[in-house]
């Protein structure tokens, strides 16, 4: 039963599924792991700055990269380890501290599941909100007088004297708390975009179509500009029908979009020319979409001069995908030779995903080809662009561990 504890208490202290490793690969001593967050807050920083400094209306959204939102706890830690005898303690920014200059480079955050799959709120953005604040306020008075308690908490064993039980429970209550604290961190980020005025757009693969209605409905609660489909994981359908909340009327800015439309893979379009008259014959006020039919038959500028109005004629938003934690084997700057750890870049292989690679962000070269990749997207004509694959931060921080 001993080891059977320690083997539960091993599982619950990684909150991700386990991932290959880079080929040769050992983890750097702790005091010379990155802050990884910041690194990634920086690279989108830059981006953002160049965008708008050259057309001061460009849409700069992000895909996931909650955590990069607010400061939290990996962070604290990351900087204690550098400074145990609190030399720059009052340089720090303290828990839960909005990172202002990163927001103010963004105009909205899109999430994947927020009224369907797995982590589901199930409950108003403003009620989960409210909660989550109380909670933390009553965590902060019980540290005050010395008590203890996790923000997400998570009950240990033992729970049966069946082995099998007893790592099947406590492989549920893992699943659990990694759910929870996925929430915890999204709440966050929404009620700091929110408070900024920022836009919040959402992704729903659901179940059933009365899943779909209900996701609408939640979120025309919340003010999210949602897209919902039964079953949407590959986004790379155009629904059936008219939009819901069909708009008359030009859209030119996020902040006025009644709906909106991603559709990142073009694989069931023969012809980029077929991708092309499908699209033209949609009412969304925004299309989100690859700047290239299957990711190698760019558009041109009259494709995207032509895909800036809805088929009623009145002008919608273009938003380009732009991967930035994630490299394809696929793209216009991929090289003959290259592979993982040439360029340094490619950090990684991705099993599931052949042919993609997780970069290292802070790389110079890989932020060298995401500016030109970025140049280009407004040498099209694009009104703006989705920073994706932003989550890869999280990989590399299971990777890297601050725990020794």
């Amino acid at each position: 039963m001993k080891c059977l504890s320690a083997l539960i208490a091993l599982m619950l202290a990684f909150p991700a599924a386990a991932m290959d490793k880079p080929r040769d690969w050992q983890a750097p001593p702790v005091a010379s792991i990155p802050n990884h967050r910041e690194d990634w807050r920086n690279v989108v920083m830059e981006l953002s700055a160049y965008a708008k400094g050259r057309n001061k209306d460009f849409v700069v959204l992000v895909r996931g990269g909650t955590e990069l939102v607010v400061k939290g706890e990996r962070e604290t830690q990351w900087e204690e380890l550098r400074d145990p005898n609190g030399k720059t303690f009052e340089k720090r920014l303290p828990l839960r501290t909005v990172f202002r200059p990163y927001l103010k480079t963004l105009d909205g955050l899109v999430l994947d599941g927020l009224y369907c799959g797995p982590d589901a709120l199930g409950k108003p953005l403003d009620k989960a909100i409210r909660e989550r604040l109380d909670l933390d306020a009553t965590l902060a008075e019980e540290r005050a007088r010395g008590i203890q308690r996790p923000p997400v908490p998570t009950p240990f064993g033992p729970f049966s004297l069946d082995p099998r039980e007893e790592l099947r429970k406590a492989a549920e209550i893992r699943r659990m708390a990694e759910r929870e604290e996925r929430q915890r961190r999204q709440l966050y980020a929404v009620d700091a975009m929110r408070q900024l005025g920022r836009r919040i757009l959402s992704i729903e693969s659901c179940k059933t179509q009365k899943d779909v209605d209900a996701a609408y409905k939640g979120s025309e609660h919340d003010r999210v500009l949602t897209y919902a489909g039964v079953e949407t994981d590959n986004l790379n359908t155009l629904p059936k029908g008219h939009p819901r909340g069909e708009n008359a009327q030009p859209v030119t800015t996020i902040t006025a979009a009644k709906n909106w439309l991603p559709l990142l893979r073009a694989d069931r379009f023969g012809t980029k020319a077929e991708w092309v008259m499908s699209m033209e014959k949609t009412n969304q006020d925004v299309l989100f979409i690859d700047v290239a039919h299957r990711g190698t038959d760019a558009l041109t500028k009259e494709d995207v001069k032509r895909l800036k109005y809805k088929e009623m004629g009145a002008p919608r938003l273009m938003l380009a995908v732009l991967p930035v934690g994630k490299a394809y084997d696929g793209r216009w700057y991929w090289q003959k030779g290259w592979e993982a750890g040439n360029p340094p870049f490619l950090f990684a292989p991705i099993p599931e995903e052949p042919g993609s690679f997780v970069t290292d962000m802070a790389d110079p070269k890989w932020k060298e080809l995401l500016g030109k990749y970025l140049a280009g997207i407004m040498d099209l004509g694009f009104d703006g662009v989705v920073l994706d694959n932003l989550d890869t931060y999280l990989w590399f921080e299971e990777l890297m561990p601050l725990e020794g």
